[in-house]
């Protein structure tokens, strides 16, 4: 495909050259004028960013592309869809001579765009950044924000790490594949472009450091506050069972109002005492609304308790009778009681 590049937008007649453009998939190789191929291309939302290589040999660019990052839904790796590429090659706008210096002077704008374009991937880091002091920003009232949206942002933050590796291997293998001539002004910009790639991946695999940290650090407060669920559970299971073990909760069935409330007070106030040590000690400051939560949960319980106590039906035989009662029996042994003048009844024949 004929195209004219390194002419600006828009295009500037004095500026650039005619050459002829091919696209290819995969690795390349490093002949004639080469040069690492890097470029952003599309609008916030829907970028992608290309890594190959691009190959000058006289009026002939070839690209050879041979990863792609879309930002579509979060960034990921996708495969080449055969996009258009002239828009990537009208910058940086450059004077190209018309004789043997024509490829070396594209090569070296090529590999000068290519640099420029770690700026812009610099700003994708400032913004991964930005999410993740939000992240790490407590919500109103306290409260961490979800285990899941962190781990969206390390999944990202490991797909950029990967894409600014890989263009830094497509540099690294132009400065060691490639046969430099003496003062060849790209290698600089290639040279350059190294050094701030390898910065820049530096400093996004700390990031991701620091949020594996962080990660790990909420994942276990929500184990904790789990443990704290599960011990107020315990408590509201296991403190009324005790004290209605201790004094027996057949003297008090069915409720009536006088002995409802001698029951349940003592269960209100062991649970409110629990409940209130529980909230002191939980991981993150407690609000009004946890106190509210928990003493709704008390409530809830103790209603529960005198319902079942006011509707427990009422013993057969209208109440416990003790052994010194007439004609009763013992509560123990189910027979009369023990004759009180020391005489034994005959037996019966």
């Amino acid at each position: 495909m004929a195209l004219r590049v390194l002419a600006g937008d828009p295009e500037d007649p004095n500026y650039g050259a005619e050459v002829t453009l091919t696209v290819e998939t995969g690795g390349g190789r490093w002949d004639g004028r080469g040069a690492p191929f890097v470029r952003l291309v599309g609008t916030e939302g829907d970028r992608k960013i290309l890594i190959g290589q691009a190959r000058v040999e006289d009026t002939r660019l070839s690209v050879i592309i041979s990863a792609v990052w879309s930002e579509e839904g979060r960034w990921h790796e996708v495969p080449w869809q055969n996009d258009y590429l002239g828009d990537t090659l009208k910058h940086p706008r450059h004077r190209v001579p018309a004789d043997e210096h024509a490829a070396e002077v594209v090569a070296k704008a090529i590999a000068e765009g290519s640099r420029s374009v770690v700026g812009q991937l610099r700003d994708l880091r400032y913004a991964m950044e930005r999410q993740v002091a939000e992240l790490l920003a407590p919500r109103s009232g306290g409260q961490p924000r979800s285990a899941t949206a962190l781990r969206m942002v390390m999944v990202q933050l490991v797909e950029l790490s990967t894409a600014f590796s890989r263009a830094r291997d497509r540099a690294l293998e132009c400065l060691r594949e490639y046969t430099w001539q003496p003062n060849d002004r790209a290698k600089r910009h290639v040279e350059a472009m190294d050094v701030e790639l390898s910065d820049e991946v530096t400093r996004l695999q700390s990031l991701l450091g620091s949020v594996s940290t962080f990660a790990v650090a909420q994942e276990g407060e929500a184990q904790q506050r789990f443990n704290m669920l599960a011990a107020v559970a315990a408590a509201g299971l296991g403190l009324p069972a005790l004290i209605l073990s201790l004094y027996g909760a057949d003297d008090y069935l069915p409720f009536t109002w006088d002995t409802a409330w001698r029951g349940l007070v003592p269960i209100a106030i062991a649970l409110s005492v629990a409940a209130a040590v529980i909230l002191r000690r939980m991981p993150v400051q407690a609000t009004a609304k946890h106190y509210k939560a928990a003493f709704g949960l008390i409530a809830g319980l103790i209603g529960i308790l005198l319902l079942a106590g006011l509707v427990a039906p009422p013993k057969a035989d209208g109440g416990r009778r003790t052994p010194d009662q007439p004609g009763g029996t013992s509560s123990t042994t189910g027979r009369p009681p023990a004759s009180t003048t020391g005489l034994e009844p005959p037996p019966s024949r």
